[in-house]
This record gives C-alpha cells, structure tokens and sequence, in this order.
C-alpha cells in the first residue's frame, strides 16, 4: 500500500473512531443524568436511592466501549504519526539528494569558469561559447581575465577546445512530495477496513 493512501485511510479511521467514541461519551452523560435525576426524586420522596443494575450496567458498558476506542485511537494516531514520519524521510532525502546534486554542478561550473578566465587572462584563445559562460557566471572576473590577456598578448598562446564540449542532459528529478506520497509501506489497513476495501474490490 502507498504511504498517501494508508494516511487517507487511517485519517478516515480515526474520524469516525472520534465520532464513535463522542456519541457513547454523549450516551455515558445521559446515563449519567439519568442516574441524577433518580436520586433527586428519590431524596424528594424521602426514600434512600440505590442505584439500579440497569444504570450501572450500561455505566460499565459505555466505559468498556469508550475506553476500547480511546485504545484503538491511540494505536491508529502511532500509525499515522510513524505514516507521517516515514513520508517525511523519503521527501527530505530527495530534497537533499537534488540540493546535492545542485551544489555539486555549481561548484564544477565555477572550477570550469575559472579555468576559462586562467586561460583568457593567459592570452589564449577560448571557444565564443566559453567566453559567454564566464559572462554570465561572474562579468568582474571576465573583465579581469581580458585585461589580464591585453598585459600578456606577447608570446606563443594556445587555442582551447570548449570545457562545455558535451553538455549533460538536465537531470530529470521525481517531485519529492509525490514521490514520498506515492513510496510503498508496510503498514497494513486500519482494522474494520480491510474488508471494506475487499468488499469494493470484488
């Protein structure tokens, strides 16, 4: 199962866990009143009130039921917190991976302007295309680098092939969110809706 569609299904499992459990705590208050205003006619009447079965009984029956789901909500809120988690280590290590992947062509594309300037201030000829790299990477040193060139005409110079002789295709990068919303997981279906989900797939 995909990491987004576990989160979608347990989300759904806890909204109606929370109404579940909000109706049985409104159905606990309501005995609870009940039981309240017994005593109270009881007191009224003058006779000494004892709490009957059927009230403590379904006291207890709603605790047992509100206590179960508040177990089960504790469970599936882990679940979507570790859901969570693992969609959020998959994401920041693609950002990472490309902001990497981004510093480490800056800092070849500055070795190799660099080297273009070393090479022009030097007298020697480069490729028109270089020459434009180096423009649009920093125009200062370019301007240092050909008034170097005007000092140092005298002398042999060399001819240079181009530093950008075979362009690299653009790597292509898998949008992270995606990507994390889409990895595998190992998380199962919350309970109670596994069958629902086998039941629509037939």
């Amino acid at each position: 199962m995909k990491i987004g569609e576990a989160q979608s299904a347990y989300r759904q499992q806890l909204a109606l866990l929370r109404g579940q459990k909000s109706d049985f705590v409104k159905q606990r208050e309501e005995n609870r009143k009940k039981m309240e205003e017994a005593r109270k006619k009881s007191e009224e009447q003058g006779v000494t009130f004892e709490f009957s079965e059927a009230y403590l009984e379904r006291e207890k029956e709603l605790q047992e039921k509100i206590d179960e789901l508040s177990g089960q909500i504790k469970k599936d809120e882990k679940t979507l917190d570790d859901l969570i988690e693992q969609e959020v280590g998959i994401f920041n290590s693609m950002v990472a991976e490309q902001q990497g992947d981004a510093w480490k062509k800056y800092g070849e594309e500055m070795a190799k302007c660099l080297e273009i300037a070393r090479r022009i201030s030097r007298g020697d000829r480069v490729p028109a295309q270089d020459e434009k790299k180096l423009m649009d990477f920093n125009m200062d040193i370019y301007k240092m680098a050909k008034e170097m060139a005007a000092i140092n005409m005298e002398g042999k110079h060399k001819e240079w092939d181009s530093l950008w002789a075979e362009e690299e295709e653009e790597k292509e990068y898998d949008d992270p969110f995606e990507a994390s919303q889409n990895a595998e997981t190992n998380v199962e279906m919350p309970e109670g809706m596994e069958t629902e989900a086998e039941a629509s797939s037939e």
